[in-house]
């Protein structure tokens, strides 16, 4: 839906406060450039990391560079990719490949040889919209190994609505994972005979695949550099919050080796929790470790803040006096708080003028459902400030949003301290 930046109509101002209410960053009607106020030192390392100086590639990185993003729910991790990939995205710097995981697949229900499966088939979407032309032998190993037994053409065929045959038969590999992306998710979503045969055969030689893949990877890049296109490759893997932990621990600790053998600079972005396993496990010496802090509240960035609001709904229309301040407050800092604020304060004025009272009403009853959710570990370590560790409790705490971490500082979410008190 088309909307009319800062919104006045009060079911439009509820829309647009909603936590799935995505955003462009290249839009500046609502799109807010937060570098003022957080830093963006992360965000030039990791350009350096990558070689890029003054907006260009200089030279290809000698090793192939592997990047942990992480940060708190809610702090800003898509949008600032997104506003990443925007810039990366160029002839001048890297060919980039956005995967959005939750968008792609069933989160629930992801295996760590989906991430191969995604891998091949955003990369060849990506060069479909590029409008290159491009082919390999080793793409047609792949998809010989995955689409060849007739069960899954013929599921293929009558369950999801896709014909292979022909193409495969005269193998047009490269169309044959178009289609399969075209109906991904719905494959995913089944538990299929197709999924079972592809994750199967993933998993009786990863190695093996890797190195297809990896040639795959190393004919794209001679085509790349026919074409005058980029000189290199980065993926840019984003939304894998709801991705079993299991999951996280099998792909970036247990068998981390898999990741740091793909020819290609990758960008993962993780859950907070996951971030401090990553960190403690001996093979994370491999990997770039980044995190987007959290704002702290200051006069400073109180208007930043404020402006994340005030540029999606109106501030006369929907706030009175100082309700608007007291939920900057109130959010420490989170921009996902700072949106579920105003959206329950919102829904309990049913859209009419937001009051101070309203306000606080809101961050309360957020508040209560958070600090409920403890049990006495939780609370204990609240009580005693004994959050600054890695425990297994602590990660709780962070991932959860009862605990905030800023630049070098951690410190209780205000949506519970009274409670806390009490």
């Amino acid at each position: 839906m088309q909307y009319d930046f800062p919104v006045q109509n009060k079911f439009h101002a509820r829309s647009v406060t909603e936590l799935d209410f995505e955003i462009d960053p290249m839009d500046t009607r609502v799109y807010v450039d937060l570098d003022m106020v957080r830093g963006k030192d992360y965000i030039e390392q990791i350009k350096f990391n990558l070689n890029i100086d003054e907006d260009r590639l200089q030279v290809t990185t000698d090793n192939f560079i592997k990047i942990i993003f992480s940060g708190h729910r809610g702090s800003g991790k898509t949008v600032e990719l997104q506003r990443f990939q925007k810039y990366i995205d160029d002839p001048n710097r890297y060919f980039s490949v956005f995967i959005r995981i939750e968008k792609e697949l069933e989160v629930g229900t992801f295996q760590p040889e989906d991430l191969f499966i995604i891998l091949i088939t955003k990369l060849i979407e990506r060069i479909d919209a590029a409008g290159i032309d491009f082919s390999s032998n080793y793409l047609r190993d792949i998809q010989k190994e995955w689409l060849s037994e007739k069960t899954v053409l013929k599921e293929l065929k009558d369950h999801f609505k896709i014909d292979i045959t022909t193409e495969a038969a005269a193998g047009a590999s490269f169309l044959v994972f178009l289609k399969l992306k075209s109906a991904l998710k719905a494959v995913f979503s089944s538990e299929s005979k197709t999924l079972k045969t592809i994750r199967e055969t993933i998993k009786r030689n990863p190695t093996l695949l890797i190195e297809k893949f990896n040639a795959v990877l190393s004919d794209f890049r001679q085509t790349l550099s026919g074409n005058d296109q980029s000189k290199d490759i980065l993926f840019i893997l984003d939304g894998t919050e709801k991705i079993p932990y299991q999951i996280y621990q099998d792909l970036f600790c247990d068998n981390s080796y898999l990741i740091r053998a793909i020819n290609a600079n990758m960008i993962f972005s993780v859950p907070i929790n996951s971030y401090f396993d990553i960190k403690g496990n001996p093979s994370s010496d491999f990997f770039q470790t980044y995190t987007l802090p959290m704002i702290l509240i200051t006069d400073r960035s109180i208007p930043f803040l404020k402006e994340v609001i005030t540029k999606r709904i109106d501030f006369e229309t929907f706030f009175d006096r100082d309700a608007l301040d007291y939920c900057v407050d109130l959010s420490g800092g989170c921009i996902r708080q700072l949106l579920r604020i105003v959206n329950k304060a919102l829904i309990i004025s049913r859209g009419m003028k937001i009051t101070k009272a309203t306000a606080e009403k809101s961050a309360g009853e957020l508040g209560r459902t958070m600090y409920e959710q403890f049990d006495s570990e939780h609370l204990s370590i609240l009580k005693e400030r004994q959050f600054h560790t890695a425990d297994e409790k602590v990660l709780d705490l962070l991932f959860s949003l009862a605990v905030l971490k800023y630049n070098g500082e951690r410190k209780i979410n205000p949506l519970i301290r009274q409670y806390l008190d009490e």
